[in-house]
């Protein structure tokens, strides 16, 4: 073996971003074309291929082929086995011969002949490393005895990355704790990684810490959460759900802002940033805010604002260019919908929730 790959391998546990340049060297050394990747972390499956073969593995899923990856199958069948297991180990000639994967995209492409293992990461990590395109069968073969020397020191390296993001997502919770915001940092199913103590102070009250999301203690709130979470887990566009306490009374905003990720970022279940937005300063919040918080139309929310202001229905209907009949009916809806009853009330809920 060679000691500068192994010290390669122990500084991509460290710094996971170098794990493309560790695949790809070690995959020369043992004759393969480049090596895959896969994590399965409890928040998805996530994969990075090194250069060398990028495209293949990416046309290979753009084709669907891993929908039903007997590769992957037959290898998690035998993940009792302590090292490597070629495509031959896993698959007949015969099978090999006849098998549309093979025949249709991985014999063509030079790409039938593989070497894989399986790792246990640290937390509930699931790591599967394969090396690609060996030059022949016996090519793979021949290369096992030195992949699975190197196997220890992938398997601790890849706990290390796994360890190492989890440490991340908890330095990014003090980071924020530091700047007084109360923030939570959510994986990609929306469970708490971690929280800074001004957010954690609204769990039970308002919120709840739940194994498998986090979740609004009202329950029309936290059905917006959870098509919220869901939608993000596609759609990365941040978005904003108003908290209701458990009367009904709106309460708070939860903002839910997507994280960056780097598509070599294999190890971090960083998915999102939910910012908690609660009463604080006395100053109005602004006519979407409003709406957001009591399911106000923005007119309704734009009167409700200036009433709360001190602006006499009279004045609101002549800016708004409509009759003051229009302007008392939004009132009334308003006062239903913020559980007020007169204007004075309303002032003071809008100026506590700004």
């Amino acid at each position: 073996m060679h000691a500068d790959t192994i010290a390669d391998i122990y500084e991509a546990g460290a710094f996971p971003d170098r794990w493309l340049a560790v695949l790809e060297n070690i995959a020369k050394i043992v004759g393969a074309q480049g090596g895959n990747f896969i994590l399965n972390n409890g928040a998805g499956i996530s994969v990075i291929s090194s250069p060398s073969v990028v495209q293949i593995s990416r046309d290979f899923d753009l084709q669907g082929w891993n929908r039903d990856n007997s590769r992957v199958r037959r290898l998690i069948a035998r993940a009792d086995h302590a090292g490597f297991l070629t495509d031959s180990d896993t698959h007949s000639a015969e099978e090999m011969r006849q098998m549309p994967m093979y025949t249709e995209f991985l014999t063509p492409r030079g790409a039938d002949a593989g070497a894989a293992t399986i790792v246990q990461g640290a937390q509930d990590d699931v790591v599967a490393i394969a090396f690609e395109a060996f030059g022949s069968h016996a090519a793979s073969r021949a290369a096992v005895p030195m992949l699975d020397a190197y196997r220890p020191h992938l398997a601790r390296a890849a706990a290390l990355s796994s360890q190492v993001a989890q440490a991340r997502a908890q330095t990014l919770s003090d980071v924020f704790s530091a700047l007084g915001a109360s923030v939570a940092v959510l994986d990609s199913q929306g469970r708490v990684l971690a929280a800074t103590p001004l957010f954690a102070e609204a769990f039970d009250e308002l919120l709840q810490d739940s194994k498998h999301r986090l979740r609004i203690v009202e329950p029309r709130s936290d059905e917006r959460l959870a098509s919220a979470l869901a939608e993000m887990r596609t759609v990365r566009e941040g978005v904003s759900i108003p908290v209701r306490g458990r009367g009904g009374e709106g309460r708070a905003i939860l903002h839910l802002v997507p994280a960056l990720r780097d598509a070599r970022d294999l190890f971090s279940n960083i998915w999102t940033i939910a910012v908690l937005a609660k009463p604080g300063n006395r100053l109005l919040p602004t006519s979407d805010i409003i709406a957001a918080l009591f399911d106000l139309t923005p007119a309704e929310a734009r009167v409700a604002r200036s009433v709360a202001h001190g602006t006499r229905p009279k004045e609101v209907a002549r800016e708004a260019n409509v009759s003051v009949e229009t302007v008392r009916s939004q009132l009334k809806r308003i006062f239903q919908k913020t559980q007020t009853d007169h204007q004075a009330a309303l002032a003071v809920l809008l100026k506590d929730l700004s």
